[in-house]
């Protein structure tokens, strides 16, 4: 038994076991030059969308079954965003994959767009903007952190355990980068992605 066992554990593909939704996407992070200098492009989510309206984003989804890689959805979903061409986008490569604390593995990519004729997709994108590379290597995140609990529900069996207290249990904390720029404040995800982003820069500069 034991030769069979380590022959089809030897054989079987590992994947991922939790009670979490864990939800695959990817983003772009656009490099764009104006007047000879780069610069990161962003998006305002529109207001007519369910999740994070008007928040400030990078262009990106979740990954569809077409989508071979993170790179395809990244760039299919800065195409289909910012309405240009896909051939106007090429893949520089890939940052570090980020999991977040609500169970979403984000793939992200840097992008070179060669152009600067958008045609947003208004039923995604309120507002494109952006801010040159330079003053965002500049800039200092103010960090906040948040705290994941667990809070037993009705079904829960007490009694099963003798002493057990109700109150939230704190699993962890974890940071939040805040980027504020003009009227702008890059947050949550896109701010973890972005000073990933701008870590690994540094680093080659």
């Amino acid at each position: 038994m034991d030769i069979q066992l380590k022959q089809y554990l030897a054989n079987r593909e590992q994947t991922i076991v939790t009670d979490i939704d864990v939800i695959t996407a990817a983003v772009a992070i656009p490099l764009v030059k104006i007047d000879e200098e780069d610069h990161v492009l962003f998006t305002v989510r529109s207001m007519n969308l369910r999740r994070q309206p008007g928040e400030v984003s990078f262009p990106g989804g979740h990954r569809e079954a077409k989508d071979k890689t993170g790179a395809d959805t990244a760039i299919r979903e800065c195409s289909e965003e910012l309405g240009i061409p896909l051939e106007t986008i090429e893949l520089v490569g890939p940052v570090d994959c980020l999991v977040s604390a609500i169970g979403v593995k984000l793939h992200a990519v840097v992008v070179r767009l060669h152009t600067l004729e958008f045609k947003p997709n208004r039923d995604e994108v309120g507002e494109i903007f952006t801010i040159s590379l330079r003053t965002l290597l500049n800039m200092e995140p103010i960090i906040g952190h948040l705290d994941i609990g667990t809070k037993p529900l009705k079904d829960f069996p007490y009694h099963l355990l003798e002493g057990y207290q109700i109150d939230w249990k704190i699993r962890q904390n974890y940071s939040v980068y805040f980027y504020s720029h003009e009227q702008y404040i890059i947050w949550g995800l896109t701010g973890r992605v972005l000073k990933n982003f701008l870590d690994i820069y540094r680093s080659i500069c």
